[in-house]
């Protein structure tokens, strides 16, 4: 067993180009300098995983009492984005962060369940402040719909 797992990273570190060299000893240890120099944590996050820059980002520009939207999370087609809600909701903590406009989505075998809204109107009278656009599997944009909406108005 051992024997494998060390031949599988002689093999990975062989083609830079392949998805399993980001996972190599080799590679892993190319990154230490550079992490080592960045105090950033968004720009340490860059480095390893891109969708923990966007939550950070995020959490770092609205404020910690925002009430965030996030569209594109319904239904079984999407469904294989869920992952994105809950990623999201971890690094808005302690935001609220709703993907239901009747903030009771439930999740089933098909996807999440619950009210869609893509509507910056809808969400504002309903007292969000953020909407996150996602649509086809990707963030498409982010929308301030009050000045809660950019921390620098709030503090």
């Amino acid at each position: 067993m051992a024997f494998g797992l060390v031949a599988a990273q002689y093999s990975y570190a062989q083609d830079p180009q392949s998805p399993q060299s980001q996972i190599s000893l080799w590679f892993l240890d190319k990154r230490v300098p550079i992490l080592e120099q960045t105090s950033d944590w968004i720009q340490r996050d860059k480095y390893c995983v891109g969708l923990s820059a966007m939550g950070r980002q995020l959490d770092a520009a609205i404020a910690p009492d925002a009430k965030v939207f996030m569209t594109g999370m319904l239904g079984p087609t999407n469904s294989p984005s869920a992952g994105y809600y809950y990623f999201l909701r971890n690094y808005l903590f302690p935001r609220h962060l709703e993907i239901s406009l009747d903030g009771k989505a439930t999740y089933t075998v098909d996807g999440f369940v619950g009210v869609p809204c893509d509507s910056p109107d809808i969400l504002k009278s309903n007292g969000y402040d953020v909407m996150i656009l996602f649509s086809n599997g990707q963030l498409q944009n982010v929308i301030a719909l009050t000045p809660k909406a950019t921390r620098k108005q709030n503090e």
